[in-house]
């Protein structure tokens, strides 16, 4: 085997690199007046779940009315009916119209009877001040919704702002959030976190999109939630578009045993996914061959601009970013404190597995690790990888400290030279 140890030229020193990246620091989520705080609306006036003045017979007079805005305190708004329908009169708050919901700090908990919202097709719910907790999706995989969206299941226009999803769970996907296919979500200045999904197939902790939809994740924290497979933060579908923006994504945790499963942060499953001045840390894909601990680009299209990925860890390989096939791009993006395993342990920045490509430019990649190859970064037989203008330094693996080619593959250069493969 032959291993090569590169340093391509360093754009900026260190210090002023990290201060460029996060010139836009992602807020804090909750806070603030929300908007119309002072805006009126249907007053609720009791906690108890059903009966005049509750926070169901408001939702149900929404819907009758085809719009409406209702009006809480800070208190603890608690599910109590059980049974199924799309009314809203027992189970879930379905909303089938245009509905406004300003929290002012309430709490709206399911407590594990059912999920907490449900958006019906063509509807709209837009969540400001609020924290919505402790719901668990129903039904069965396989239908529309089943089993899906812990806290919110989606299939109209969701807005949830300066709001809290945690605590929530769902046997397929989506613990906090199911976007399913056709619908818009919008999530700004707001907390997933805490939320989970099972094992069938369990993707998507904080928030899962099926098909055709549109996500938008801005100046949020999405925190220490978990998925049995892939996404433990955010999961885009191969229909779908998602951004992140401004935003924080830590501590989530995606534990699918293949080695296209993980993505402990986030997973695009073959859509087109954006991070943009945001920060990607100290989230783990621990499965027995669990690939991407920050992020895992399955075939799709995943750009990244402005951002810090750090502290990420994953059994198999791409400890920071796993590119399986498709297209990655960093720009101005540092890949730093990155970890693969012994299983095979490659990639500890960021690993592409196939024919894909990636692109790298005004970047670091430094103080990553791998327990076999490339420490900083590792390129397969037939795939492509282009690195420009960035710092390469400081990553330590048994073959390959800071880059590794794979095999006879020719198509990996460092500001245009050649990095030789091992055959």
């Amino acid at each position: 085997m032959r291993s090569t140890t590169l340093r391509a030229g360093t754009v900026a020193g260190a210090s002023a690199f990290a201060l460029l990246l996060l010139a836009a620091t992602p807020a804090a989520a909750g806070g603030g007046s929300g908007g119309s705080g002072g805006s009126s609306g249907s007053t609720v006036t009791t906690t108890a779940d059903g009966g005049a003045g509750s926070l169901r017979a408001a939702v149900q007079a929404a819907n009758a009315a085809g719009s409406g805005t209702i009006v809480l305190s800070p208190r603890t708004y608690r599910l109590a009916l059980a049974g199924t329908d799309d009314a809203a009169a027992v189970g879930d708050l379905d909303v089938t119209g245009h509905l406004v919901v300003e929290g002012r700090g309430a709490t709206v908990d399911a407590a594990r009877l059912d999920r907490v919202f449900d958006v019906r097709p063509g509807a709209s719910l837009t969540l400001r001040q609020v924290t919505v907790t402790g719901g668990v999706a129903p039904g069965q995989p396989g239908t529309t919704g089943g089993a899906s969206g812990g806290g919110v299941l989606n299939a109209g226009t969701l807005a949830v702002e300066r709001s809290t999803v945690t605590g929530n769970s769902a046997p397929r996907a989506g613990g906090g959030i199911e976007a399913i296919a056709g619908s818009t979500t919008t999530v700004t200045r707001s907390t997933l976190s805490h939320n989970d999904t099972g094992p069938n197939p369990g993707n998507g902790g904080g928030l899962h999109l099926t098909g055709a939809g549109t996500v938008h994740v801005d100046r949020s924290h999405v925190v220490g939630n978990t998925a049995a497979s892939e996404g433990g933060g955010l999961w885009n579908s191969a229909a779908g578009t998602m951004t992140v923006s401004s935003s924080t994504v830590s501590g989530n945790t995606a534990g699918g045993d293949a080695a296209d499963n993980g993505g402990g942060g986030l997973f695009n499953d073959g859509g087109r996914l954006t991070v943009e001045r945001s920060e990607v840390r100290d989230n783990v894909a621990d499965g027995a061959a669990g690939s991407g601990g920050g992020l895992l680009n399955d075939s799709g299209t995943l750009t990244v601009t402005r951002t810090v990925v750090d502290g990420n860890r994953a059994t198999r390989a791409g400890g920071g970013i796993e590119a399986d096939t498709g297209t990655t791009t960093l720009d101005r993006t540092a890949l730093t404190g990155n970890h693969t395993g012994a299983n095979p342990g490659n990639g500890g920045g960021l690993h592409l597995t196939g024919a894909g490509t990636v692109r790298i430019d005004r970047g670091t990649v430094t103080g990553n690790s791998a327990d076999n190859e490339g420490g900083g970064l590792w390129n397969s037989e037939p795939g492509s990888m282009t690195v420009t203008r960035t710092e390469i330094s400081g990553n330590r693996a048994p073959v390959g400290p800071d880059v590794f080619q794979d095999g006879a593959g020719t198509s990996f250069t460092v500001d245009g030279q050649r990095v030789p493969g091992e055959a």
